[in-house]
């Protein structure tokens, strides 16, 4: 009797003590907050929530929190202009999801209700924020802030962030918010695209104006994949952090120590696969410690490469870049890294060399690579000890290594090991993120639906586009002209082609003089594959402003485009082109193979709309193949990244076996303009009677960059300009071509210039 009458007592005490509510109102969830006792848990009915803002206000105990929950985790939805605010203490949310919307305010859930009213020990757990995009890619918003103390964001899904703006945010703006001691802990952040600006990192931990204040915040058991917005992707810009037993899985750019000291990062595994642009931990600042951390097979260069030591500026300001001191890296291994390199960033201004920083008790495996490290600088202040070595030549006897015969060999668990080595992953992606929740899948690609939708001259193609779905294969059946009233619009993945066996390409021309604007135009979600096309800008009733070009208005998807054996002509006036990149539009790749360019008074490729010179640009990977331009006024090739921003990738191009006569003969003009570009392969190229009162190629090209020029004829044509002069190889020409009457610009096999190209096949186009 004695034990019921226990029980029954401890049971009406719970009874009593904490209660359960449900409401279905943003309203009714402030006010339950407001009115809630610690223990009580209040329950968001499942449903859409649209345009809501939710501001949660309460008071619970340590261990005994006021928990506000989903009905059913992933059922409660949070959509449109929506946000999530909490302070005071002890409140723990869980099971939400965010999508379809973007936040009106500076991120979807902010640790604090306004400036003064902070969270402490509170806790998001169990949620989701997936594809939370607003329509514009610059629009900049995060997705977390973080502020007060002792607050724990854990088991959440981060994924198909789009825009501007970090994913997760600690914020140190004031002494409630410093010596933090957060926890973030078991998220899943998920693949992020490249932004092709600035202003793309995942986390960022503090930021350079407070770096020097002491932050406490600990980042551990967290998986990372493919977060690929910019250069960083973890910025640690403040102090006296812990950075422990995270999985970075083929994520490109490095965990960058950008500002701030005594940062401990330990356990941290970075897994390349070989990607390019891969890369582990950028060393900057005083009095790190980098210890047991694990690197394979990263690719990634310079910033991005496995251990990049950069160089300081002296008297650097508080957000440039501090001399590397004092800093001990200590029982990392390496394995199958591509680069390691000491004093990356050194020129003009950087020339403060680390020092009194030690590298010892480290592994480095890379049984194809005879050398450890590249010092980019004087690396003197550098001490190396007891580090374990086995390279390709066998016999490295730099002081403070030792060549060993270790043999490395692939586990099951896809890591490396050795007999005496043996890494396990310290977090398995399974084991983060939200449990209940699928991703949403936001890559664009082209995946045949199966279903041709066949056109002829008399066919309304703009209509044909409207009623097709992604996939589809739109089908030019005969030659002629294919007039059209408007533009056509691309906004989903299409393929248009023009049928086999013509002896003619058909024609696309615009039909209203009033609608002279692109004869396609890709929109938001839009990716093109188009073969066989002519386009001609000239109907007889007006002149289009482009071939094609993209949305006018800003973007937030990618885009591809691939462009085969198709014409561009007739564009007559002067700022009309082939194609066009229009400002906050962006596309991972765009290929112009087998085409041919003519009678344009424009620019022909222009990919120069972002002017802001903040390290913006319109295209990450741009091909140009195969291709002859002739008869072009302007440039054939404009290619804008302005500023000096380092934390963005591109642009890449390559350029191969194209022919360039006739092509920007105005005073200064340029036949290729390549302003910031990041990577550049300039080959098997001839240009003939361009650019002679200027440049054939044009480089405003930053030290860092790598860019070559050459097996290239130039001929009665301008200079090749660049800042740093090293960028033409000793394969270069400077003959008369020999184009063949009846294939005109293509050189006869019995040329000079046949066989001359890189690839042992004739110059210009094939």
């Amino acid at each position: 009797m004695k034990t019921i009458l226990v029980i029954y007592s401890l049971f009406m005490t719970l009874l009593f003590s904490s209660c359960s509510s449900s409401v279905n109102t943003p309203q009714a969830l402030s006010e339950a907050v407001k009115n809630a006792a610690p223990g009580d848990t209040i329950i968001m009915a499942n449903g859409n929530w649209e345009n809501v803002e939710i501001r949660l206000i309460g008071k619970g105990e340590e261990n005994n929190p006021i928990v506000i929950r989903a009905e059913e985790a992933g059922k409660v939805i949070i959509s449109g202009n929506s946000f999530l605010k909490l302070s005071g203490e002890w409140l723990e949310v869980s099971g939400l999801l965010f999508t379809n919307g973007s936040t009106p305010d500076d991120a979807v859930i902010i640790f604090r209700t306004d400036k003064n009213d902070v969270a402490n020990n509170c806790r998001v757990t169990n949620c989701v924020i997936d594809a939370y995009n607003p329509p514009d890619r610059f629009n900049k918003q995060d997705w977390v802030h973080l502020y007060g103390k002792k607050n724990r964001i854990d088991h959440c899904y981060f994924g198909g962030k789009l825009n501007a703006g970090v994913t997760l945010v600690v914020k140190l703006n004031d002494e409630k918010n410093r010596e933090n001691y957060h926890r973030i802990d078991h998220n899943y952040f998920g693949e992020r695209q490249r932004l092709g600006s600035n202003g793309g990192e995942t986390m960022r931990i503090g930021v350079s104006t407070f770096s020097l204040m002491s932050s406490n915040t600990i980042v551990e058991n967290n998986y990372f994949e493919k977060c690929n917005g910019e250069t960083e992707h973890v910025s640690v810009k403040s102090s006296d952090n812990i950075i422990r037993n995270n999985v970075f899985y083929e994520c490109e750019g490095a965990l960058v120590l950008r500002h701030g000291n005594r940062n401990l990062l330990e356990g941290n595994y970075f897994i390349g696969d070989n990607k390019p642009e891969t890369g582990g931990i950028r060393v900057i600042n005083k009095g790190h410690t980098i210890r047991n951390n694990y690197f394979q097979e990263l690719a990634g260069d310079r910033f991005r490469s496995a251990l990049p030591i950069m160089n300081g500026v002296p008297n650097s300001l508080i957000n440039r870049y501090h001399q590397v001191d004092g800093v001990t890296i200590e029982n990392n291994t390496f394995v199958n890294c591509q680069n390691i390199k000491f004093g990356v960033g050194s020129d003009n201004e950087r020339t403060a060399v680390p020092i009194n920083t030690t590298i010892k008790n480290n592994i480095f495996y890379n049984p194809l690579k005879s050398n450890v490290y590249k010092a980019l600088d004087n690396i003197s202040g550098i001490t190396f000890e007891n580090n374990l070595v086995t390279t390709k030549g066998g016999k490295y006897i730099e002081k403070g290594f030792i060549e060993t015969s270790m043999t490395f060999v692939r586990g099951e668990n896809g890591l490396w090991f050795s007999k005496d080595y043996q890494p396990v992953l310290p977090v398995r992606k399974e084991d983060t993120g939200a449990f209940w929740y699928e991703p949403i899948d936001n890559v664009i690609a082209y995946k045949f639906s199966g279903n041709i939708l066949e056109v002829s001259p008399e066919s309304d193609i703009n209509k044909v586009v409207k009623e097709s779905n992604n996939g589809d294969l739109i089908l030019l059946t005969s030659e002629g002209d294919y007039f059209i009233s408007s533009t056509i619009e691309i906004s989903h993945p299409l393929k248009i082609i023009a049928i086999d066996g013509l002896s003619k390409k058909p024609v696309l021309k615009i039909s209203d003089a009033e609608n002279a604007s692109a004869l396609i135009q890709i929109n938001n979600a839009g990716m093109l594959i188009i073969e066989g096309i002519a386009f001609n800008g000239d109907s007889g009733n007006g002149i289009a402003s482009a071939g094609i070009q993209t949305s006018p208005s800003p973007t937030i998807s990618h885009y591809k485009l691939f462009v085969d054996n198709c014409e561009f002509y007739n564009f007559n006036a002067s700022s009309h082109n082939a194609f066009r990149s229009f400002e906050s539009t962006f596309a991972d790749s765009i290929s112009f193979t087998n085409c041919t360019f003519y009678n344009i008074s424009g620019t022909a490729i222009n990919l120069a709309s972002e002017k802001e010179d903040v390290g913006k640009y319109n295209v990450e990977y741009l091909t140009i193949d195969n291709c002859l331009f002739h008869d072009v006024m302007g440039a054939a090739l404009d290619l804008y990244r302005g500023g000096n921003d380092e934390s963005t990738f591109g642009p890449f191009l390559k350029l191969d076996h194209c022919t360039f006569h006739n092509v920007n003969n105005k005073e200064l003009g340029s036949v290729i303009r390549l302003i910031g570009v990041q990577n550049g392969e300039i080959k098997n190229s001839i240009f003939s009677e361009s650019g002679k009162s200027g440049r054939v190629i044009e480089m405003e090209d930053p030290k860092s960059a790598v860019i070559f020029v050459d097996y290239c004829n130039v001929y009665n044509s301008g200079r090749i300009e660049s800042y740093y002069n090293n960028r033409v190889g000793k394969n270069m020409y400077s003959v008369s071509p020999d184009y063949n009457e009846k294939k005109k610009y293509k050189i006869n096999e019995g040329s000079s210039l046949s066989a001359k190209g890189s690839d042992g096949k004739r110059l210009g186009i094939l």
